[in-house]
């Protein structure tokens, strides 16, 4: 059963990352050369995407806690589904931007109840080792996934994006018999329904701040937020428009896209592989989480003002490939400290930060890149995770002054 588990955990990490690579590969290309948003409007559409997780997040992760995370992740699959499947159908800028919400409001469904499910039924043994695979596995299928939108890219780029939505809503069916649940209690509240929904959401909360780890952890999330917008929403355009690839190339810009995107995933198996192979709970997870923030700082910079294209692609690289190795150590340690009743409810509750900061983040780089231009947008996204080596300094502090107690 561990092992059926392991694999269900492994194939739901897989179709995720091939049906998202097959719609943003896609969706990258849509928005700028179909839908011909501006850049203002392209970071809205990522805020928009934030106001959908800031809006579900917490509830739905209450509700998997409550009810079953099997079945809050088997709803997220089919609800991003439709999401993918709305954008692709319309090219005013609040048909996508309503689209991000749809799709925003899905993946709340899997953000906590995934990473709970597994947890549980595994006990927690070998967590950290199974996220770091489920990422290398998503590495692959990402692959797979850019490979199909170029393909299908060539022809439609709508179809690439329908086809991602019909992958999601397909798994979703599929799955509904096969995986397990069975190391999962309801957490009981008491009283009515929004009330137990409240206590639940409370007991989270009251965890998070009283644990010496998780409540620095938390201004870390919150400040990844803050840092993402700027860089996340326009790195297309200014690789297409500044940099100038695809011409300089002579290929289609969704070949550009996904050729790169496809690098960046080979780039992430090593840095996964790596991340790995020096995996060691604790302390160590927190340094290691600082070092790969370090050098994603390096790769912002050089990508914003390096004269040569080469090197700013090369820069591009690092950051995104350090990336890759950041998140899963971040839920691990989540897992770790966390107890299982309240589970779910705590990752969303992280994830709703992020989205905090990524919402509050949108209207503040629109400022930036409307006033400065895109390249400071990308400076200040790296001052923004300086903030971030600070408190994982902070946090590493604390888990010595707590080692030496004991």
């Amino acid at each position: 059963m561990e092992q059926r588990t392991r694999g269900i955990y492994i194939i739901i990490s897989s179709v995720l990352a091939f049906a998202f690579n097959l719609s943003f590969t896609a969706a990258a290309v849509y928005r700028i050369q179909i839908a011909q948003l501006a850049p203002y409007q392209l970071i809205l559409v990522g805020t928009a995407l934030e106001i959908g997780v800031l809006v579900f997040e917490t509830p739905t992760g209450v509700l998997a806690d409550l009810k079953s995370r099997k079945l809050s992740v088997l709803i997220g699959l089919a609800v991003i589904g439709i999401g993918f499947a709305i954008e692709a159908s319309f090219t005013a800028f609040l048909m996508i931007a309503f689209a991000q919400i749809v799709w925003g409001m899905g993946y709340t469904f899997i953000s906590g109840a995934l990473h709970a499910w597994v947890s549980d039924e595994l006990m927690n043994q070998g967590i950290e080792e199974l996220l770091l695979s489920g990422a290398q596995y998503g590495r692959f299928f990402s692959i797979l996934g850019i490979g199909v939108a170029m393909g299908l890219g060539a022809i439609s780029i709508r179809l690439a994006m329908y086809t991602a939505a019909g992958v999601l809503i397909v798994s979703s069916v599929v799955l509904s018999g096969i995986m397990p649940e069975n190391h999962f209690s309801p957490t009981v509240q008491k009283g009515k329904v929004w009330s137990q929904y409240w206590n639940q959401m409370t007991s989270g909360i009251q965890h998070i701040r009283k644990h010496r780890i998780l409540s620095v952890l938390l201004i870390v999330f919150l400040l990844y937020g803050l840092y993402s917008e700027g860089i996340d929403r326009l790195y297309e355009l200014y690789i297409l428009e500044h940099l100038n690839l695809d011409n300089l190339l002579n290929i289609p810009a969704v070949w550009v896209i996904g050729g790169l995107n496809a690098i960046i995933s080979i780039a992430g198996i090593l840095m996964l592989g790596l991340v790995k192979k020096n995996l060691s709970a604790g302390i160590k997870t927190v340094i290691l989480v600082m070092q790969l923030t370090m050098m994603m700082v390096v790769g912002i910079l050089l990508f914003a003002y390096s004269p040569s294209v080469f090197f700013a692609m090369a820069g591009f690289l690092v950051f995104r490939m350090t990336r890759e190795g950041t998140y899963p150590l971040l839920e691990a340690i989540q897992l770790r400290n966390t107890p299982s009743e309240i589970k779910a409810t705590v990752l969303s509750t992280f994830s709703q930060t992020d989205a905090i900061g990524q919402l509050v983040s949108g209207p503040l780089m629109v400022a930036v890149a409307a006033m400065f231009g895109i390249q400071p947008t990308f400076a200040f996204s790296a001052v923004l995770l300086g903030a971030v080596i600070v408190m994982l300094m902070s946090l590493i502090r604390r888990m010595r002054a707590h080692k030496e107690e004991k």
